[in-house]
């Protein structure tokens, strides 16, 4: 047996036997006195390991930033990076690629990343609801089951086609494995790929979750029962039925004694505060029993962990906590250690030769057969051929569960190195293209476009007006329910309310959109803490208003990127006339801002550009004033309405007329207007027209006033809305008005809300307190029909 060892400093050593690289190394090393002293700081493991950790982490974020025009993921970009770092450039120089990556260093690194990735499986388990297995629709059942057979059919076919040109020798089994294994889609993949991609709770989106967790059901039933029950069969061996026997008892001793461990020390934490230092501990402690225990029972550390976490309930407290604080570790530090080791065992010298283009042939398709066996049932259950298109390309989607997959089948010499580097090579090209195809194709805003026009005065020709209204916290509840009360719910008049409160996606995998009567999806701690007492108060406004008001709850939980999908969905859904949300702001009652929400700011923009119907942005300010409070009969109200022009301040009339049929409002409509338009009032003017049916409108005599204000610019307008301080508790104005109008000069050049409008913008950033009511009236064709 013959050794050659090469020194690559004064503590290790390494060779090659029998085509083995092997590495000895000394378990006492000197204490190192610094560059100070001559010496190398790279020479020390724990300086190694810290300078590897950087260098990963860097080159991953500025891989993913430099293929972010090509709106790439992050964990395509981290494969990438890996192979840049290993075989593409350092692994050409080895001098350069052992001063970064020394050999000693090697399993060190690899030791870090592997023990990290059982925490970032961990986590991804916790956020997924493994009740939704149950849940899933046929339609997602056969789309799910139809792709998954037909990749692994189609990839056995262009085997056995292949094995008549090019015998492939020792690789048949690698290639086996790959078409056997290729097949998956993994759920927490494909829910990464929704999120980066922002189609988390998009129709095609929800679609391709529940399409995925049949894939991976059909995978473990594959793994598990079909494969090792036929090798049981062929060498006539009841092995197989013994190893099944201990892999289901000992996940029933993860479910039925570790699962409720966990749960009781999470409930041990007091309601409504964090989760204490010593429980995380004690849970995290629990973690790493079950790693070991996966080694001594021959498990896979990482898929153990990964079920551990699938077990144990998802979202608030518990997997809202673990997902926080596993996260960032998981997430920033091994992922990219582990896709950095994964390109680093990839050999491109090797892929040279006919025999490696017909292995490609092989593992494309498998590609193929996911992509038609996806497509094809999608057309059959009558999805549009795009949204098919998309989810068949979604489904073709690689990640982080099967890159590990691929290196827990090379490590057990399932497959072979060359098969390895190209299954990751054809994973980052084929994810890589779906990024971009899934970008320009799927646009689950393009189903709110031909929806048919839905305004406030569209609605004087139905029964009842139909109001979506948006909550983000309790703190909006009651402004909301004033507003809702203010609008005159009647027996002549009536409201239909639609409350849909957000919520920020948190320790889940998948969005929700549920109504609350329901359970689904939502454990008990949910449902008590956050909807059960939004629901209880506009019941209460329901019993108030008994006869006049039908209400419907819903919640949305989503990430705040893609939430305006569901409220656009809902609008679209309940036919509503208008939207209410509210502004990213709140005050106190001492008039300094009490809180302010970037990203409800970011919901609003997008609900002002695609929204099916008309929207309103309630600025709030009834805790500086006082006002606003006509849910008691006695109260009375002062509202004003700010006209200048446009089909936003038409809408906005259309709704204070509605408010002005409140017994206890007065509506003052202020119309403004530029100073050489007195010489054209003898022109039919519609505006006027509108003003005149109010001031002859029988039920609404003595409590509809219009005032006429002529301004020359901006400035005017100012003044004119400086003087209404004071005087009203609501004031209402659309958010744009006639294009180019002298009105609004000198208003848009400083604008800090553009989404507000000229007028809103200074109403909602000024220190007036009153509360503001922006409308916009739905656009035709989700484009503004009149010039900005």
């Amino acid at each position: 047996m013959d050794a050659k060892n090469e020194r690559i400093d004064q503590w290790t050593s390494h060779g090659i036997i029998d085509n083995e690289k092997l590495v000895c190394q000394y378990m006492t090393t000197d204490t190192h006195k610094g560059v100070f002293y001559g010496e190398n700081p790279l020479k020390e493991t724990k300086s190694i390991l810290a300078f590897q950790i950087i260098v990963m982490f860097a080159l991953s974020r500025i891989t993913h930033f430099l293929l972010s025009p090509c709106h790439q993921t992050l964990i395509v970009a981290q494969i990438v990076a890996g192979i840049i770092v290993g075989p593409l450039f350092l692994g050409r120089d080895n001098t350069s690629f052992e001063m970064l990556f020394p050999t000693a260093s090697i399993m060190i690194l690899s030791t870090f990343a592997e023990f990290g990735m059982i925490i970032y499986f961990f986590k991804m388990g916790v956020q997924i609801n493994s009740k939704q297995i149950f849940m899933v629709e046929k339609r997602a059942v056969i789309i799910g089951i139809s792709g998954h057979l037909s990749s692994m059919v189609l990839g056995i076919i262009a085997l056995r086609l292949v094995e008549r040109f090019t015998p492939l020798g020792s690789e048949k089994l690698s290639m086996v494995n790959l078409a056997i294994f290729g097949s998956l889609t993994s759920f927490s993949v494909i829910s990464s790929f929704l999120s980066e991609m922002n189609i988390l709770n998009s129709e095609i989106g929800r679609m391709a979750l529940s399409t995925s967790i049949v894939s991976d059901a059909c995978m473990w039933v594959v793994y598990f029962i079909v494969i090792n029950g036929t090798l049981a069969l062929e060498r006539k061996s009841y092995k197989f039925l013994l190893e099944m026997s201990m892999t289901i008892g000992y996940f029933a001793v993860l479910y039925f004694l570790l699962r409720p461990l966990v749960i009781w020390i999470s409930n041990r934490n007091p309601k409504g505060k964090s989760m204490t230092e010593s429980h995380f501990l004690m849970i995290i402690g629990i973690l790493l029993i079950v790693g070991l225990s996966a080694q001594i029972a021959g498990q896979s550390s990482f898929i153990i962990a990964f079920w551990f976490g699938l077990f144990l309930p998802d979202g608030p407290p518990l997997g809202s906590i673990l997902s926080e604080r596993l996260g960032t570790i998981g997430s920033t530090l091994t992922v990219p250690a582990y896709c950095t080791i994964s390109g680093l065992r990839t050999k491109v010298p090797n892929l040279v030769g006919p025999k490696i283009a017909f292995m490609e042939v092989i593992i494309i398709a498998g590609y193929i057969g996911k992509f038609v066996g996806t497509i094809i049932p999608s057309l059959y259950f009558h999805i549009e051929f795009w949204d098919s298109f998309a989810l068949a390309t979604i489904m073709c989607c690689k990640g982080l569960i099967d890159l590990s997959l691929y290196n827990i089948l090379l490590n057990s010499k399932q497959i072979g190195e060359l098969p390895f580097t190209l299954m990751v090579y054809t994973m980052v090209a084929i994810t890589g293209l779906t990024t971009i195809a899934v970008h320009y194709i799927y646009d689950p805003s393009r189903r709110y476009k031909t929806y048919m026009r839905k305004t406030v005065k569209d609605s004087q020709k139905d029964f009842d007006l139909k109001i979506l209204v948006c909550i983000q916290d309790e703190a909006n509840v009651h402004p909301m329910i004033n507003l809702l009360q203010v609008t005159n719910p009647t027996n002549t008049t009536p409201l239909s309310v639609f409350v849909l409160h957000l919520m920020e996606l948190s320790g889940r995998a998948a969005s929700i959109l549920t109504k609350n009567e329901s359970t689904k999806f939502k454990s008990r701690s949910f449902k008590e803490n956050s909807s059960q007492h939004i629901s209880n108060v506009f019941n209460q406004f329901l019993l108030h208003n008994q006869g006049c008001v039908t209400l419907q709850l819903f919640t949305a939980i989503a990430p705040y990127a893609s939430m305006h999908d569901d409220i656009c969905y809902m609008a679209m859904d309940t036919k509503s006339n208008i939207l209410i949300v509210p502004f990213h702001k709140q005050w106190s009652m001492n008039g300094n801002i009490e809180a302010s929400n970037g990203s409800v700011r970011l919901v609003n923009q997008k609900l002002l550009n695609k929204a099916p119907c008309s929207t309103g942005v309630l600025i709030d300010r009834s805790q500086m004033s006082g006002k606003l409070l006509v849910i008691h009969e006695k109260c009375f109200c002062e509202i004003a309405m700010l006209f200048l022009g446009g089909a936003d301040d038409q809408e906005a009339m259309a709704y204070a007329m509605r408010i002005a049929e409140h017994p206890n409002v007065k509506l003052t409509v202020i119309w403004v207007r530029y100073m050489m338009q007195q010489k054209q009032f003898n022109i039919k003017n519609p505006y006027i027209d509108l003003m005149e049916h109010v001031r002859y409108t029988s039920n609404l005599k003595e409590k509809v006033f219009f005032k006429e204000e002529i301004v020359e610019d901006g400035a005017g307008t100012t003044q004119v809305i400086r003087r209404m301080e004071g005087r009203f508790s609501l004031v209402i104005v659309g958010r744009h008005h006639i294009a180019n109008s002298p009105c609004i000069m000198g208003l848009t050049e400083w604008c800090e809300l553009p989404e507000l409008g000229p007028v809103g913008n200074l109403l909602a950033t000024s220190d007036f307190t009153f509360s503001v009511l922006v409308v916009q009236q739905q656009p035709y064709n989700n484009e503004f029909w009149y010039c900005r």
